[in-house]
């Protein structure tokens, strides 16, 4: 499923025409985004956030975009979609925000 994230990530944004070319790579498990831009590097990552964000609408995902290094129009990124940490269990340390405390909203009920 992730993978359809970021093939549609990579069509809007040549749909878009803020870019030309782009590859992925992927370096010590780490995924870079090789992207062909005329756009100066720091317009492109806005660029890059704000599309990563409309196609995460109504998901958990974030997008994250790292700036790596430039080459003439080549631009390098550490882009990725991620799902934020939440705690999934119960440490037993009665912390704030206790997976065992989280409230479904069907069973939270109103006090009158």
């Amino acid at each position: 499923m992730l993978a359809s994230f970021y093939r549609q990530f990579e069509e809007w944004l040549h749909l878009e025409g803020i870019i030309e070319n782009s590859d992925w790579r992927t370096y010590a498990g780490q995924r870079f985004f090789y992207v062909n831009s005329k756009l100066p590097a720091q317009s492109l990552t806005q660029q890059l956030l704000e599309t990563g964000e409309r196609l995460s609408i109504g998901t958990k995902l974030k997008p994250e975009c790292i700036y790596v290094r430039s080459a003439e129009h080549w631009h390098v990124y550490r882009f990725r979609f991620r799902v934020p940490d939440e705690k999934q269990f119960c440490c037993g340390n009665l912390c704030e925000d206790c997976f065992l405390l989280r409230l479904s909203p069907s069973s939270q009920t109103t006090t009158s």
